[in-house]
C-alpha cells in the first residue's frame, strides 16, 4: 500500500490530516474534521493524502464482509493515535448492530443483468444509516471523552434553500466555536469516508474474477442528489478501485449537465419529482470532486466556487471539465423514465425499486453492453408509496413506517422572506441556554439537532 498527496503518490506514509478545498485554514485530524462541517473558510474538508491500494491488497479486501471493509477503509483514514484500532472496530460493529439484515447490505442479482445493491437495511430505511450509524459513534466517543456537547445543524425539506443560512452560521467562526456548530449531512467528511465502502463492495461482488491482471473493471452507477455517493466513488477510483461511476439524477439535471457540457449553472427552479431526495440544484459535493481532478488545487477551486456562489452559473475551464468527463459518465430520468423502470423491473423480477434506485435501473435498461454493473439502491421503496402508486404497484407497508403516521412531530416553521439564519441563531441561543440551565443532567451530549423546519430537541 501506498500514501501520497491526493495528485500524486509517495512510498513515505504520513499522519492523516484534513485540509479545505479552499485552503483557507491549516489542517486538522479526523475529529477536528468530524466537529466542523463546513470549514471555517467556506470550504470542505478532504484528506490531504489519499491512500493508494495494490493489486494484493485488493485481492485480500474481496474476501471480506461489508463490516470489515468499513473498518478496513476507516483505519485508513482515522490515525490509531486519536482512535486506537480495537476501539474503532468495537465502535463500528456497535454502529451496525441495528440493521436488519444479516450482511449489512445485500447484492439482489436480477434479470439481464440488473444488479441491485440495497443499502437500505436500517432504521430509517436509507442508505445514510449505514454512515450515520458510524459517525454517531464516532462523535458519541470523543463527547464522552471531553464532557462536551455539539449543536448539530441538518437540513430537511428543499435542501437549497437551507443550506445557504447554514453556511452562514458556519462562516461566522465566533459563533460556531461558542455554540459547537456540527453538521451531519454529506458535508461531514465522516459521511464520505464510511460511503467509500459501498463502491468496494459492490466491486468486490460484481466483478467477474480478481485472478486476473489488470484487474476487471466494474461500472457503479450511483443515484446521486447532493454528490456525496459519487463523491466517494471518485475516492475509492483514486485508491486504486477499478469502477468506472455513473451519477444518474433525475429532471433536476446539474450534474449531468456539468458532466457533459461543463455546465455547473442553476435552473430557474427545483422541480419535484418522484425522486425527491435529489431534488437538489446546488450539489455542494462537486466542489470536492473539482478539488480532487484538479490535483487539490485549492486556489482553484476557491476561485472556481466563489464564483459559482456569486453568479449562480459557471462554466468549467477546459482541463477541468475533461477530466470531470474522463471519470464519470452521466444520465437523466425523468418522472416516465422512473416509472418505466419500477414496472420492468416488477414485471420481469416482482422486485420493488424506489424511484431513486429506478433512475440507475432506467440507467441499465438503457445500455445494450453487457458490462458488469452494479446499481446502488439509497432506500427501501416502501417510503415512497405515492411513486409506487404511480406505477400501478402495491407498496409494502413495514410497521416502522406505518407507526410514523401517528408519532408526534415537533417544530417551529420558518417563514419565506425570514431572515433563516437569525432565526436558527437564535433558536441557537435558546437550546443552548436551557441544556446549559440543565447542568448537563438531562441531556446527553449531541442531543439537539436544528433543521432547516426548526429545532427538534430530541
Amino acid at each position: 500500500m501506498l500514501w501520497g498527496p491526493a495528485s500524486d503518490c509517495s512510498a513515505s506514509p504520513a499522519p492523516m490530516e484534513y485540509v479545505s478545498t479552499r485552503g483557507g485554514v491549516g489542517a486538522v485530524n479526523f475529529e477536528g474534521a468530524l466537529f466542523s462541517g463546513y470549514a471555517p473558510d467556506g470550504g470542505l474538508f478532504m484528506p490531504q493524502h489519499i491512500p493508494l491500494l495494490d493489486g494484493d491488497t485488493l485481492r485480500r479486501w474481496s474476501r471480506l464482509s461489508y463490516p470489515e471493509l468499513v473498518k478496513e477503509l476507516c483505519s485508513l483514514f482515522i490515525t490509531d493515535g486519536l482512535v486506537p484500532r480495537s476501539t474503532l472496530n468495537d465502535l463500528i460493529d456497535r454502529a451496525f448492530s441495528r440493521f436488519r439484515h444479516k450482511d449489512v447490505i445485500h447484492l439482489s442479482r436480477l434479470k439481464d443483468g440488473l444488479n441491485v445493491l440495497e443499502l437500505w437495511h436500517g432504521v430509517t430505511y436509507a442508505f445514510k444509516d449505514l454512515s450515520l450509524s458510524c459517525t454517531g459513534q464516532f462523535l458519541q466517543y470523543f463527547l464522552e471523552k471531553k464532557q462536551k456537547y455539539v449543536t448539530i445543524l441538518v437540513a430537511h425539506g428543499n435542501s437549497d434553500e437551507i443550506d445557504e443560512p447554514i453556511k452562514e452560521l458556519f462562516a461566522d467562526v465566533d459563533f460556531a466555536r461558542k455554540y459547537n456548530l456540527m453538521s451531519l449531512n454529506s458535508v461531514n467528511w465522516s459521511r464520505i469516508m464510511v460511503q467509500i465502502a459501498h463502491h468496494f463492495y459492490a466491486y468486490f461482488q460484481c466483478a467477474p474474477s480478481l485472478d486476473t491482471t489488470p484487474l476487471p473493471v466494474v461500472e457503479i452507477v450511483v443515484p446521486t442528489g447532493g454528490g456525496g455517493n459519487i463523491t466517494a466513488g471518485c475516492i475509492a477510483q483514486k485508491m486504486g478501485l477499478p469502477i468506472r461511476l455513473v451519477a444518474v439524477v433525475n429532471s433536476n439535471d446539474i450534474i449531468h449537465r456539468t458532466v457533459q457540457h461543463g455546465d455547473f449553472s442553476l435552473s430557474e427552479s427545483v422541480k419535484a419529482t418522484l425522486a425527491s431526495a435529489m431534488d437538489i440544484q446546488e450539489p455542494y459535493n462537486v466542489e470536492r470532486i473539482l478539488w480532487l481532478l484538479s490535483g487539490s488545487d485549492s486556489r482553484l477551486t476557491k476561485t472556481l466556487m466563489e464564483r459559482f456562489s456569486v453568479l449562480k452559473s459557471l462554466k468549467l475551464p477546459e482541463d477541468l471539465h475533461r477530466k470531470l468527463s474522463e471519470t464519470l459518465r452521466s444520465c437523466s430520468a425523468s418522472d416516465e423514465d422512473i416509472v418505466r423502470a419500477m414496472q420492468r423491473c416488477w414485471e420481469e423480477n416482482r422486485y420493488l425499486l424506489c424511484p431513486h434506485s429506478a433512475v440507475a435501473a432506467h440507467y441499465h435498461y438503457s445500455q445494450p453492453d453487457s458490462t458488469p454493473r452494479c446499481c446502488l439502491a439509497p432506500a427501501s421503496a416502501a417510503k415512497f408509496q405515492d411513486a409506487l402508486l404511480r406505477a400501478g404497484l402495491v407498496p409494502p407497508l413495514p410497521p416502522e413506517i406505518t407507526a410514523l403516521t401517528t408519532m408526534e412531530t415537533r417544530s417551529t416553521l420558518l417563514e419565506r422572506g425570514q431572515d433563516w439564519a437569525q432565526a436558527l441563531r437564535e433558536r441557537i441561543k435558546v437550546v443552548a441556554q436551557r441544556w446549559e440551565a440543565q447542568g448537563n443532567r438531562s441531556a446527553l451530549p449531541g442531543q439537539r439537532e436544528i433543521s432547516g423546519q426548526g429545532v427538534t430537541q430530541t
